[in-house]
């Protein structure tokens, strides 16, 4: 999650001429991220399925890796939404890995544009997200939160700008252990 702000001005050039699904369907990028991430929790087969159906372009592994929350994925794949469209860039990105024994599963949102103050309270007034700690970067914050769903815990990840102005680059997270239905 280095150098967000360069990742996502790179990414918008480089897909702005592709063609692909509209991503500003009216809702907030709270809402967007909440309905691919959130809701359910990460689920890295559903987004993949989600992101052929849709014929989203891929991303660059370099830059899906540099966004990716987890150090070592054993499987990870990203989607640039919207590509083509006017809407700000938008990206999905998927992963599953090992903390410890037990095997995880990320989603993660990137927007361009976004409001992050917006964004975050609608963290934590919709989704009883529990502030769990902090890090200040040199003009960025990274908010760690923790929720509980169905018994399970999920971290939540937010990488912000200090200084927010309604339009802005927000990258928002969830780690949880992977759920298998029987």
């Amino acid at each position: 999650m280095r150098g967000l702000p360069i990742l996502l001005g790179f990414a918008a050039i480089v897909f702005a001429p592709l063609g692909g699904v509209l991503a500003d369907d009216g809702r907030s990028s709270f809402d967007r991220f909440a309905d691919r991430c959130l809701d359910r929790g990460p689920e890295y087969d559903r987004a993949v399925a989600l992101a052929r159906r849709n014929n989203w372009p891929a991303l660059a592994a370099d830059l899906v890796l540099s966004i990716l929350p987890l150090s070592e994925p054993v499987a990870f794949e990203g989607w640039s939404i919207g590509a083509g469209s006017e809407a700000p860039f938008e990206a999905l990105v998927v992963g599953r890995g090992m903390i410890g024994d037990k095997l995880v599963e990320s989603c993660t949102t990137a927007f361009a544009g976004a409001d992050a103050a917006s964004f975050e309270r609608s963290l934590v007034s919709t989704r009883a997200a529990n502030p769990s700690g902090e890090q200040n970067g040199e003009g960025r914050v990274r908010k760690f939160f923790t929720i509980e769903r169905d018994g399970f815990k999920e971290a939540v990840t937010l990488d912000l700008p200090i200084y927010p102005n309604g339009s802005d680059e927000v990258l928002a997270s969830v780690v949880a252990e992977q759920q298998i239905e029987n």
